[in-house]
């Protein structure tokens, strides 16, 4: 499983969690301190709640229940606050809920 370092690197890693951190505060009045573990243990359980942006490839876990979930998803729009429009490389887009990308990890993510 890849780690968000390895996927954005350190220096960008540690921005986007601290920025990520900043909204929960902002948004959710999360005490900073809080926020910022909340974040970091999101990333370690690669927890879509938190992770979740566009331009991110999904990979489904080896261990998920395979029946029927396309192995590699592409985020490429949000439909509302709990679902995303995603690209499987097969069928084209879909909307996927959020909850469904428990079954995956973060793989790849091109950012702008």
């Amino acid at each position: 499983m890849k780690t968000l370092d390895t996927i954005l690197g350190e220096a960008e890693a540690t921005q986007w969690k601290h920025s990520r951190a900043r909204g929960l505060v902002l948004w959710h009045r999360v005490d900073e301190a809080a926020a910022l573990d909340l974040v970091e243990q999101a990333v370690v359980d690669h927890d879509p709640a938190i992770l979740a942006e566009l331009g991110q490839v999904w990979t489904r876990r080896p261990e998920a229940d395979n029946s029927g979930l396309p192995a590699v998803l592409y985020l490429t729009d949000w439909l509302d606050r709990d679902h995303l429009v995603a690209e499987d490389g097969i069928t084209g887009s879909a909307v996927v809920p959020l909850l469904t990308l428990h079954a995956y990890t973060l793989d790849a993510w091109q950012r702008p």
